[in-house]
Parts: C-alpha cells; structure tokens; sequence
C-alpha cells in the first residue's frame, strides 16, 4: 500500500492523477499517521484539499455577453469582408465590359480603315483638336454617366448591408437580454 500511495504522490505532483486518485491520497493522510518524510506531502495535500475556490457572481452571463460580442464582430468583419468582395466583383466586371467595349471598337474602326483607305480628314491641326476635344468631351459624360449609375448601385447595397446589420444587431440583443433572464 505504502508503494502504491508513493506511486500516487509523484503522479499527484506531476499533475497525471485524476480526481478519484487525489481523494484517495487526501483519505489516507487524513486516516494514517505518517513518518516524517511524509509530513510535507500530507500537509501540500490536505491544504489544497481544503482549499474551496469560488466563482464570483454573474460570471457565467459576463462571458456568455462577452462571446456574443466576438460573435457579431466576427459576423460584422465577414460582412465587410463580403462587401469588399462584392464591389472587387463589380468593378471586374465593369472593367471587363469597358475592355470589350475597347476591343470592339478598336477591331471595327481597323477594319473600316483598312476597307475604305481613310486618309487624313482635317485639313488643320486646330481642326483635328477641335474634333479630339469633342470626342473626349462626349466620352467624358458618357462615362460620368457609367460611374453614376455605379454609384447609385453601391448605395443600394450599402443600405441593404446596414439594414442586414440592424436586424442581426436586433437579434444579438434579443439573445443577451434571453441569456440574462435564464440566468436569473
């Protein structure tokens, strides 16, 4: 037996027993007297047995809370993170279109070109910027007009995305307030 509990006491001290191990050790200091050797085991022992540790009042609904509020900021990081994706998605797509758009362009005036053997139209240079001018005025407002439409579309989903965040804000809180009354 006095092997056995030797066996127990270095288990004990290096932290691999288990609860039913350490009550036995706590019932046979308690119940046997022992050699001196045994003296400083028994009393490491009977004092932590002894010791009772509290957990203070309301700490279970304090990290209950707390957990619910890595959950919304961690959902909150994945809606940015999606909204981010979201508009990366459309401004692909918008830059793939315009690149289409060029290309087509750029494909149908070489073909006409090359079929109708243009030459040069402008009998001045200040003709040619006039005309370079309007052109560039004309895709100007076109294209302010593309970025508009854009932006309007990105304030859409802006509102939807805040209306989403309110109801899952409405939700968290419909939770902590169902936490705290279960825990009264």
């Amino acid at each position: 037996m006095q092997n056995k509990i030797e066996i127990l006491i270095d288990r004990f001290y290096k932290g691999e027993t288990d609860s039913k191990e350490e009550e036995l050790l706590v019932n046979y200091f308690t119940q046997e007297p022992g050699s001196l050797q045994g003296d400083a085991d028994r009393n490491v022992i009977q004092l932590l047995s002894s010791a009772k540790i509290s957990v203070p009042s309301g700490l279970e609904s304090k990290i209950a809370s707390m957990i619910d509020r890595w959950e919304v900021q961690e959902k909150k990081r994945v809606m940015d993170r999606n909204r981010i994706e979201f508009r990366k998605r459309i401004i692909g797509v918008a830059a793939s279109v315009l690149l289409v758009i060029g290309i087509g362009f750029w494909y149908q005036y070489r073909n006409v070109e090359n079929q109708s053997g243009l030459k040069e139209t402008f009998d001045t240079p200040q003709e040619s910027q006039e005309a370079v001018m309007e052109a560039l005025q004309l895709f100007s407002q076109n294209f302010s007009k593309g970025t508009g439409a854009m932006e309007k579309a990105d304030e859409q989903v802006d509102k939807t995305l805040k209306i989403i965040d309110q109801l899952l804000n409405e939700n968290v809180v419909n939770t902590e307030s169902n936490h705290t009354s279960q825990n009264k």
